[in-house]
C-alpha cells in the first residue's frame, strides 16, 4: 500500500478515465498531490486511505456508492461529485455527510473554491483544542455534557476497553474520537470498524492491519454477527491495541436473549460512557447548531429567534445526526443574507413529542406489514425503506392507504423517523 504524507494530498475515485484525468491535472496544475483509482475497492486496496487531505469522488461508481467513502474514512473529508444532478440528490448527499457536493460536468474554478475552502477548514479544525467546534457534539453547559467531557479527560488517561453507548445519532463517534485526541498516542492511527453487517474476511482484514500504535474504535458492536464474535474477542485479549466500542443497544439485554457473548461484554465494558439524547440537554442545542453551521459554509449563517425555540422545543428522535441533517437541509434550501428560521428548519408546525406514537400506530403497521417486510428488515427500517422509494411517484393518502395506516399516523411516524416530506414544492425535515 502506498503511503504517502497526508498534507495537501488528494485521492480521486472516478470510473470515467476523461474526467478522472482532467481533474488530476487541474489540480496538480494548483500545487497539489493527486492519486487516483477507478473503485473504492482499488483505492482500498493501494492506497492508506487515512493519509489523504481529501477525497473526491464519483456518486456511481462500479461495485459501491461514493457515500459509501464516508463512513469509511471519517474525518476525512468527502466531497462528491455526480451527473445525476438535483436539489434532491444534493440534499441526501449532505445528510449522510459528504462535505461538498458538485455536480458534473464542473466549472474548474467552482471546483477549486471547494478544494481549498474544505482544505482551510480542516487544517484549521486540526489546531483547535479536542472538544471545540471540531466536535459540536461535546459542546454545551449543561450538566448531561459535562459529566461526559470530564470522563472523556479520565479514561484517556488509560488504554483500558471503553463502552460508549446512546442513542443513534447522539454523538458516540465524536465522544471516541475525543478520547483517541486527548490521549498521548493522539498522532497514532484510529482505525474505525463499523460492525454492523460486517464479513468475516472484512474484519479479519482490518483487526490485522492494527498495531501497538492503534485504536480500534468497534462502532455498533452490537450489530456484530454472533458467528464473528469469538475471533473478536480473541483478537482483544492477545491485542495490545486500545479499543473503544459504541452501540445503541441493550448489551447486556441481548446477552439474556443469547444473541451477544457475556464474555466479549465484560471484555470491553471495563469502563462506560452514556452520551445523553439530545432531548436531555436542549440548553446546549443553540450554541451545538451555530457551530455546525459555522462548518457548513463560508458565509456566515444565522438563526432567527423563532428559529432557535423550534430546535429548543423539538425532542430530536435522530439527535445531533437529525439536527445536522436539518440543518444542512436548511442551509441549502434558505436565502444567504436572511437568518434561518422556524419554517424553513421544517418545525414549525410540529408538536413538542412528535416522536412518539400510540400503541395503536404501532400494532396497525404491525399487523398489516409484518408479512410484506424483506426477511431481517425491521418494521422501521420498512417504512422508512417504503416511504423513500415510492413517495415520489405517491401522494400521502395513497402512502399511507398502502402502508395501512392513517395519514396522521404516516405524519407521526415521518416525525418519529426523522423522513422529510415534500410539502408544496419544497422539501421539508419534519
Amino acid at each position: 500500500m502506498s503511503n504517502m504524507p497526508k498534507t495537501n494530498q488528494i485521492l480521486i475515485v472516478e470510473d470515467e478515465e476523461i474526467i478522472r484525468k482532467s481533474l488530476c491535472k487541474l489540480l496538480e496544475r494548483h500545487g497539489y498531490g493527486v492519486c487516483e483509482a477507478v473503485s473504492i475497492k482499488a483505492a482500498r486496496e493501494t492506497f492508506v486511505l487515512d493519509n489523504f487531505s481529501l477525497i473526491i469522488s464519483d456518486l456511481r461508481l462500479p461495485g459501491q456508492l461514493g457515500t459509501d467513502l464516508i463512513k469509511m474514512v471519517a474525518p476525512v473529508p468527502v466531497l462528491i461529485m455526480t451527473s445525476y444532478a438535483s436539489l434532491r440528490s444534493a440534499v441526501d448527499t449532505m445528510r449522510q455527510g459528504a462535505v461538498d457536493y458538485i455536480s458534473k460536468p464542473f466549472d474548474h474554478d467552482e471546483m477549486m473554491v471547494a478544494v481549498r475552502r474544505i482544505l482551510n477548514a480542516s487544517q484549521k479544525n486540526a489546531t483547535t483544542a479536542t472538544i471545540s467546534l471540531q466536535t459540536p457534539s461535546l459542546l454545551g453547559s449543561s450538566e448531561a455534557i459535562k459529566k461526559v467531557t470530564r470522563l472523556i479527560s479520565k479514561v484517556a488517561a488509560s488504554d483500558l476497553p471503553i463502552l460508549i453507548q446512546g442513542e443513534t445519532g447522539s454523538g458516540k463517534s465524536a465522544v471516541a474520537m475525543a478520547i483517541h485526541n486527548t490521549r498521548k498516542c493522539s498522532d497514532k492511527a484510529f482505525i474505525s470498524i463499523d460492525c454492523a453487517g460486517i464479513k468475516e474476511s472484512e474484519l479479519v482484514t482490518q483487526l490485522g492491519t492494527s498495531d501497538l500504535s492503534v485504536t480500534v474504535f468497534l462502532n455498533n458492536i452490537g450489530e456484530l454477527p454472533l458467528s464473528l464474535q469469538p475471533h473478536l474477542l480473541r483478537h482483544i485479549q492477545r491485542s495490545n491495541c486500545s479499543f473503544i466500542c459504541s452501540t445503541d443497544q441493550d448489551l447486556e439485554h441481548l446477552c439474556q436473549g443469547g444473541l451477544f457473548r457475556k464474555d466479549l461484554y465484560y471484555q470491553i465494558n471495563v469502563v462506560s460512557i452514556t452520551m445523553p439524547p439530545l432531548r436531555q440537554r436542549s440548553e446546549d442545542i443553540p450554541l451545538i447548531a451555530n457551530a455546525i453551521l459555522a462548518q457548513l459554509s463560508d458565509s456566515h449563517r444565522e438563526l432567527s429567534e423563532d428559529g432557535r425555540k423550534a430546535l429548543a422545543n423539538y425532542h430530536w428522535p435522530g439527535n445531533l445526526l437529525q439536527l445536522k441533517n436539518t440543518l444542512q437541509q436548511a442551509a441549502i434550501l434558505a436565502s444567504e443574507d436572511t437568518p434561518i428560521d422556524a419554517e424553513q428548519l421544517g418545525l414549525s408546525d410540529l408538536p413538542l413529542n412528535p416522536y412518539q406514537e400510540s400503541d395503536s400506530v404501532r400494532s396497525t403497521l404491525s399487523i398489516n406489514q409484518v408479512d410484506d417486510a424483506p426477511a431481517g428488515l425491521s418494521l422501521e427500517d420498512y417504512f422508512t425503506r417504503f416511504v423513500l422509494e415510492n413517495q415520489e411517484n405517491m401522494s400521502e393518502t395513497d402512502l399511507a392507504k398502502k402502508l395501512g395506516i392513517s395519514r396522521k399516523s404516516l405524519w407521526e411516524r415521518r416525525n418519529k423517523l426523522g423522513i422529510s416530506r415534500k410539502k408544496g414544492d419544497e422539501l421539508v425535515n419534519d
